[in-house]
């Protein structure tokens, strides 16, 4: 099965992006059924950052340390282009990865869905030829908008 794939149209350390991809992962896996999920970096240097900041520093520290971690009835793997797993049942939020090297870090058997957040304004065209039916799923405004209030 092919996955369905999921993008966000932002650039850098986007915490908003990075955000908004995991909250399309865990709608996935509900509507999946699955209880694990994957985070691609490129990697384990990539976890600081706008990683640690939107998952946590003790679920980094965890994943840093055994490459997965186990959280409220949720697992989450940690892949990378040397931490690989045969078989991942459930979405991946590919975190700042090269669209070049994209499938080769997210290469586990079983996975359903993949969320692209890229890292520079470059990735997302790439990606785009790649995977032209992906689904934009995050927006971020231009820098002469105004953000969206908080609620």
């Amino acid at each position: 099965m092919t996955p369905e794939r999921f993008h966000t149209h932002s650039v850098g350390p986007d915490e908003a992006a990075l955000h908004a991809a995991f909250l399309q992962c865990r709608a996935l896996m509900q509507q999946r059924n699955s209880a694990t999920m994957g985070l691609a970096v490129h990697t384990k240097s990539n976890l600081d950052g706008v990683v640690r900041t939107v998952f946590g520093d003790s679920v980094v520290k965890v994943l840093d340390r055994d490459n997965k971690q186990d959280l409220k009835g949720i697992t989450i793997h940690l892949l990378t282009e040397k931490i690989q797993l045969r078989k991942l049942d459930g979405p991946v939020v590919a975190a700042f990865v090269d669209p070049h090297k994209l499938d080769k870090i997210v290469s586990s058997a079983g996975v359903t869905d993949i969320v692209f957040v890229p890292w520079a304004a470059e990735e997302l065209p790439i990606y785009l030829a790649a995977h032209p039916l992906s689904q934009e799923i995050f927006r971020t405004p231009p820098l002469d908008e105004p953000a969206p209030a908080m609620v």
